[in-house]
């Protein structure tokens, strides 16, 4: 199974169970005299017996995150995922991708609430319209596919090199370099210069989750003299990627050499944070 299929089948039995395991394990608190008003937010969440003291919890504790809490190990995974992550640190929530309704449990998963489940078009939709300029490029480029046709996993979409609950914050299995060899299996011999740039941006991200780890409890995990320098080779990355053309050997050389300092100098952080 690969990533993609992983994400979309836990997320599968998210929308399909969560609703009817939150009601069953009266997990919310709610107030006798108006059961659909949610509980407050400040109320202290209740933890699934597996869960591991270092996970973060959500910044936004919205009633998605306490109902998904206890739902099981599957229907919970999400919202581990989710901590932390770059939306995590926005303050969205399950809904500001979902949809849903975030003041009754009952009808949280209905579609008169404009609740999209796990849709993949209505999902890359939803990141096309706050992602404006990356959308923009990847339409230009050979792996853009339009979803509202019909869906063709023959092409990638967001969620393959960005993952969904867990953006910004990758587990330590993902590579890059694994998400362009599924389709391109000689990736390194016919796209030498983007094989280079992808192996770099890996080595990055390696060095960068160890650092995220020593800062997992801080509003932004990247320490604050390297998130200016963190943002430039991301935007300078993208711009290269997101149309998928040719890259020249001068602009993966230019590039790496910014990612390569960057790293050098996270590892001696590193080393003086030990």
């Amino acid at each position: 199974m690969n990533r993609w299929q992983l994400i979309a089948c836990t997320s599968v039995l998210v929308a399909a169970a969560s609703t009817a395991s939150g009601r069953r394990s009266g997990i919310l608190a709610r107030d006798p005299d108006d059961p659909k008003k949610p509980p407050p937010s400040d109320q202290p969440l209740k933890l699934p017996d597996w869960w591991n003291a270092d996970h973060a919890l959500p910044i936004e504790k919205s009633n998605c995150v306490r109902c998904h809490l206890t739902a099981g190990r599957e229907l919970t995974a999400p919202v581990r995922d989710f901590a932390r992550s770059s939306h995590d640190r926005a303050k969205m929530s399950c809904n500001d991708c979902h949809g849903g309704n975030t003041e009754d449990d009952i009808k949280a998963h209905e579609h008169e609430f404009d609740f999209i489940g796990t849709k993949l078009s209505a999902h890359m939709a939803a990141c096309a319209e706050c992602h404006v300029e990356e959308a923009e490029a990847f339409r230009k480029g050979p792996h853009y596919w339009d979803l509202s046709k019909r869906i063709n996993r023959d092409y990638p979409v967001c969620i393959d090199c960005h993952g969904n609950h867990d953006v910004g914050k990758p587990p330590a299995e993902f590579s890059l370099m694994n998400v362009c060899t599924d389709c391109h299996k000689n990736f390194a011999t016919d796209f030498p210069e983007s094989a280079a740039v992808v192996a770099e941006n890996d080595r990055l991200w390696k060095v960068l989750r160890e650092v995220h780890g020593k800062n997992k409890d801080a509003a932004d995990p990247t320490p604050a003299p390297f998130r200016r320098d963190l943002a430039a080779v991301r935007y300078s990355t993208a711009r290269l990627f997101h149309p998928a053309g040719r890259v020249s050997e001068e602009q993966a050389r230019l590039l790496n050499a910014k990612v390569r300092r960057l790293r050098e100098r996270l590892e001696m952080w590193l080393k003086e944070h030990k």
